[in-house]
């Protein structure tokens, strides 16, 4: 099982490198007044990690909101 998932992961980091490889070309990100120009691949991964850190904090507030809605029920 170890060797699947190890495959697994090999296909993975071949993918996202094949991403990376075919988008180097800059594009400009706006908002409002601000602008700034990157590669396509870094917009991607920023994007990623953004989403992940807000999901991360929001099931975070989720959970604790849900908590204290558990406590007052009891």
């Amino acid at each position: 099982m170890e060797r699947f998932w190890l495959g697994v992961k090999v296909v993975l980091l071949a993918l996202v490198m094949i991403l990376i490889a075919q988008n180097l070309n800059p594009v400009e990100v706006r908002l409002l007044t601000w602008s700034v120009s990157m590669p396509l691949a870094l917009l991607i991964a920023a994007l990623y990690l953004l989403g992940m850190v807000s999901g991360r904090s929001l099931m975070s507030l989720v959970r604790r909101l849900w908590g204290q809605d558990q406590v007052k029920h009891r």
